[in-house]
């Protein structure tokens, strides 16, 4: 069975590894001035995409917070539930 720990790391991964391949620029693309001609639509979603993940896993993301608080639904029993 994966522990909780194994279970942060490889989500930690994933999030930081799928904002870099959103916003990787496209290897063919056109450039004027260093910038790109015009953003597709697609590029457009990938960077809006990115952002909602960046977002989503903040804290986890921010290097100067050295704690987090995390709970895991197998260590939460029936005693714990509060109406």
């Amino acid at each position: 069975m994966v522990t909780l720990e194994e279970t942060l790391i490889l989500t930690h991964d994933w999030a930081v590894d799928r904002i870099h391949t959103l916003c990787q620029s496209p290897v063919n693309a056109p450039f004027i001035e260093g910038r790109h001609r015009s953003m597709s639509v697609e590029r457009i979603e990938n960077v809006e995409n990115a952002y909602a993940i960046k977002q989503e896993f903040s804290e986890w993301l921010n290097p100067d917070i050295d704690d987090h608080d995390v709970f895991s639904l197998a260590y939460i029993g029936d005693d714990d539930f509060m109406p």
